[in-house]
């Protein structure tokens, strides 16, 4: 029997090969882009899982008002104190930077200084030394990339030695220990564990002072409890908080696994959990769209097959059978489908890492299962309505018949139901591509309140001998060809390391403001080239104007309770004005603003918004203050003009040289920081846009074999119409317009849900683009002109075939 099911297969592949190819090319489209898809959306949900029991790891976040991804140190000593049997660790990453130094190399590194506990919460191996003692002062933990770096091997380097500075102090460290490179998908970050001392760990000792992840291990029928057993935790060890502040606080406990979507929707990097999730919708789509094609045209195949039914059947095939041998054909052709599909997958994913970023593989443990899943339901699918079809007909009346019957109304209604279907997904999607990609181009080209052109840069060191050098480096810049501009900030694109709000009213309106203070030279602003919309900029000549600051606000956050800012002209942007209830910019001119319930500060101007910050996130509002001397936690911004960028970066390298021997330079352009900002967008749109071409390919491929099919049923009807007058143009017209019915039932059919998902997806932006008619007519015409030309290709043929051919056709 299997035999004969083979046998009969392969002749119907021979005898139909545009039918097969079409099937299997659609199905093959569907899948393929469905596995690509799959993949990306597995590697997004396997964050963190490769750690060993990452599944019983938590981050504790203690937090007063917004939720971040680090606590306070002494969050870890409460826990130590109520709860000394929970494996726990503490990673302190602090605000500043270091600097390695191996020989003449010199790199920025961001550090994660620990206990001696971490190897008890994370039991990650290692490839080289000894967990019980890789943990000891003046150790360090390298994974193997570093090592690499460093050293330029990965082997053989437990005992090599490496400097350190961070806050002007300098450290020889030993290598301890060497660890595997983590998957990419993974959430902590161990590149460089620095041992430290329970003194160095407790270096800002305080609630406040949220700078520490920590970390705990624990059975689930302790973590069960942990709500429970956290509640309270900071009100119990709150020394250093007021009663009102010490009931401020909430202590949450965060899953390992859950960190990578969670730490988004805190605004501490992570990732949109919405990403994976539509590109799972389009990769599902993608493949109904798939096997809606196969279906279709398998059932449309079915009829043709009428007389070879009969003849089996009169020959003694009994309907199970021929039911099995339908099955077991459409079965093996989707998984011809399935062969086909791991090519272009194996094909398609280097294309995919380079244009959007994800490091997949084609795992075939994961894809061969999935695949075979899909070929058999698909298979099972297209065979079930041929076997109930065909298995009906009696074959006395279909072998005396002179013409082929077909599956009637029902099977026309139903060819045309899943035809609609299909496209309703490829426009649903091409519409969805288009307003992704609008909005991806606004980011990149939209006005962020300062000139992107010709700016360059870069943190500079904070320790206290590198601030006071700040200026020379400034003045000697400023001499490079090319140069028009140099300022110093603690904020600029791009983002600085402080970022320190504090709490802002002014008379007649009582309401707290939250205001994101920003310390600049005179020359920052103009530098930046910011927009005045009322008042004026600040005056390096006047003394209320610019002024020295012994002590920073961001470090007075910390270290000075009460630290008095003291009186000074200020500068607003306009989020600050409207925030503080002032009708217009100019109203604000002159008027005095309370920071801190404790000093005065007078605005003598209000700037455009500008978008230091990630593009899509709103603007805070910002109160600019000008300083004469160094500015802590600076940040270098160099314009230049009339010069190659290389000559410039180049001379700006051995000025930082002579300035800052001991610290590495990393200069970014705006065309770096706009795009690291738009990148997640882009690689969105990127995959959009190819799901949208395929499904669209897959929905043309199905069209034309339905229009194939249909002409070829009915050249007895054509022939009929061209004897009785009526020209090849005009049966072409009737024929493309009854194929287009569906694809305009299908834009019927997306706008709607099209239109519901842009409106949630554009919410997440503060600016974005409007939601016009223009893309959903935009793609209905693109997606009609298709249709036209693919039933045009069959069509026209069928119209222009020779009465006496067709009048003499089945």
């Amino acid at each position: 029997m299997l035999a004969h099911i083979a046998l009969v297969f392969w002749r119907g592949i021979a005898q139909r090969r545009l039918f097969t190819a079409l099937n299997v090319a659609g199905m093959a489209l569907g899948m393929a882009t469905f596995l690509t898809l799959a993949l990306i959306v597995r590697y997004e949900f396997s964050f963190d899982r490769w750690i060993p029991d990452a599944a019983n790891i938590y981050r504790l976040d203690a937090f007063p008002a917004k939720e971040a991804s680090v606590s306070s140190i002494r969050l870890f000593d409460a826990i130590q104190a109520e709860h000394p049997e929970w494996p726990a660790t503490a990673i302190v990453r602090g605000f500043s930077d270091a600097t390695v130094v191996v020989g003449a190399q010199v790199r920025d590194v961001t550090i994660a200084r620990t206990d001696t506990h971490f190897f008890a919460v994370f039991g990650l191996p290692l490839a080289e030394g000894d967990r019980a003692t890789a943990l000891v002062p003046d150790g360090a933990v390298l994974t193997r990339a570093w090592a690499r770096g460093l050293f330029g091997t990965d082997r053989n380097i437990v005992g090599r030695s490496f400097d350190i500075i961070q806050r002007g102090e300098r450290r020889r460290l030993h290598v301890t220990g060497i660890l595997d490179d983590p998957a990419p998908n993974t959430t902590p970050h161990f590149d460089l564990l620095v041992p430290s001392s329970p003194e160095s760990l407790h270096g800002y000792d305080m609630w406040g002072m949220q700078d520490t992840e920590v970390w705990v291990r624990l059975a689930p029928s302790v973590a069960s409890h942990l709500p429970d057993l956290l509640n309270g935790l900071v009100q119990r060890h709150a020394a250093g908080l007021t009663a009102d502040e010490a009931r401020s606080y909430v202590v949450r406990a965060r899953p390992l696994t859950s960190l990578h979507f969670f730490d988004a929707t805190i605004g501490w990097g992570g990732a949109d959990k919405r990403l994976p999730v539509i590109l799972g919708l389009v990769g599902l789509l993608a493949l109904a769209a798939g096997l809606i094609n196969f279906v279709n045209l398998s059932t449309a195949l079915a009829a043709t097959r009428a007389r070879e039914v009969a003849m089996r059947k009169v020959l003694g095939a009994t309907p199970r059978l021929l039911g099995l041998s339908f099955t077991a054909e459409a079965v093996g052709l989707a998984l011809m489908a399935a062969a086909l599909a791991i090519v272009m997958t194996e094909l398609a994913l280097p294309w995919v890492a380079t244009l959007s970023g994800w490091p997949v593989t084609l795992d075939f443990s994961f894809a061969l299962p999935l695949l075979l899943l899909v070929a058999v339901i698909g298979g099972v699918c297209a065979g079930a309505y041929p076997s109930w079809l065909l298995s009906r007909f009696r074959p006395a009346a279909v072998l005396a018949s002179a013409r082929l019957p077909g599956s009637g109304r029902l099977g026309s209604r139903l060819r045309e139901g899943l035809v609609v279907v299909q496209f309703a997904f490829a426009i649903t999607l091409t519409i969805c591509t288009l307003v992704i990609w609008r909005q991806t181009h606004l980011l990149q080209t939209m006005d962020r309140g300062y000139r992107q052109s010709g700016l360059l840069v870069d943190r500079l060191p904070d320790e206290p001998s590198a601030r006071q050098r700040q200026q020379r480096l400034a003045d000697l810049i400023r001499g490079v060809p090319g140069i028009t501009g140099v300022t110093i900030s603690d904020n600029a694109p791009g983002g600085g390391p402080s970022r320190i709000s504090y709490a802002a009213t002014r008379p007649g309106h009582e309401k707290d403001v939250s205001i994101l203070l920003v310390g600049t030279q005179s020359s920052t602003l103009p530098l930046f080239g910011t927009r005045l919309l009322a008042g004026r900029l600040f005056d390096a000549r006047s003394d209320r104007d610019s002024r020295p600051m012994p002590v920073t606000p961001f470090d007075a956050a910390f270290s000075v309770p009460d630290y008095n800012f003291g009186t000074h002209t200020i500068i607003l942007n306009e989020t600050a004005t409207r925030a503080l209830g002032f009708p217009d910019p100019a109203s604000a001119i002159g008027q005095p603003i309370y920071l801190a319930g404790k000093t005065i500060q007078t605005v003598i101007g209000v700037v455009a918004d500008m978008r230091l910050q990630a593009g899509r996130a709103a603007v805070d509002p910002a109160l600019y203050y000008a300083v004469s001397g160094p500015i802590g936690h600076g940040v270098l911004s160099i314009r230049y003009d009339h010069a190659p960028e290389n000559a410039v970066r180049i001379a700006i390298a051995a000025v930082w040289k002579q300035v800052f021997p001991e610290a590495a330079l990393n200069l970014r352009g705006m065309d770096e920081i706009v795009g690291e900002d738009t990148r997640p967008e882009q690689q969105r749109g990127t995959l959009m846009i190819i799901a949208s071409l395929l499904t669209l390919s897959i929905s043309c491929i199905g069209l034309y074999g339905i229009a194939a099919f249909n002409v070829q049923r009915r050249l007895f009807e054509i022939g009929v119409r061209k004897v009785l007058g009526a020209t090849a143009g005009q049966v072409t017209g009737l024929l493309v317009f009854q194929f287009l019915r569906p694809v305009l039932l299908a834009n019927i059919a997306a706008w709607p849900v099209a239109w519901w998902a842009m409106q949630g997806w554009l919410a997440g932006f503060d600016r974005r683009i409007g939601l016009s008619p223009l893309y959903f007519v935009a793609t209905a015409v693109l997606v009609i002109l298709l249709a036209v030309v693919t039933t045009l290709l069959r069509a026209g043929k069928g119209a222009r075939s020779a009465p006496a051919i067709a009048l003499g056709s089945p």
